[in-house]
């Protein structure tokens, strides 16, 4: 592939990505009430919908506005530090990775303004043991980063 394509290529998965995880949001929020479980596969999977005001697995959950904003000034950071670094890498893998990690933080953010926290809805668990709910962008930039540390740690050589 020549570099206009990849980039053609890396601007429609960016899109594509944001979009699938946006759609399953309105589609969870149109048919769950918050707390409401829906058990799709009862030995392990459940659709729960659970509005996440936090980081990850609701840590850093803000407490004052003041708070929601550096959270959301800090997700805008990593996003511009992602298209900066987006435009260093040079394998065309390690670009759809760092397009899985920025899609799904602006997946991620576009909640924050549209719902004042992240739509989390995915919950896997084996008998009463829960992981904590999350969704496809966090699914998205889980992905892209495990891949991206795996890549440089064990197959990039310099």
């Amino acid at each position: 592939m020549k570099n206009k394509q990849i980039s053609i290529f890396c601007v429609l998965l960016f899109f594509f990505v944001i979009v699938f995880d946006q759609a399953t949001k309105w589609s969870i929020l149109a048919f769950l009430s918050p707390g409401q479980v829906d058990c799709v596969f009862p030995s392990f999977f459940n659709l729960v919908l659970v509005m996440n005001s936090g980081t990850s697995f609701g840590l850093l959950a803000p407490h004052t506005v003041s708070e929601l904003y550096l959270l959301i000034i800090s997700t805008i950071l990593c996003i511009l530090f992602l298209i900066y670094l987006f435009f260093k890498l040079k394998t065309i893998f390690e670009k759809v990775l760092c397009v899985f990690i920025s899609g799904g933080a602006v997946g991620n953010l576009i909640d924050r303004f549209c719902h004042g926290a992240v739509v989390d809805f995915i919950d896997l668990h084996y008998e009463n043991w829960h992981w904590p709910a999350f969704n496809i962008a966090d699914s998205f930039i889980s992905v892209g980063a495990i891949s991206f540390l795996v890549y440089n740690l064990f197959f990039v050589k310099e």
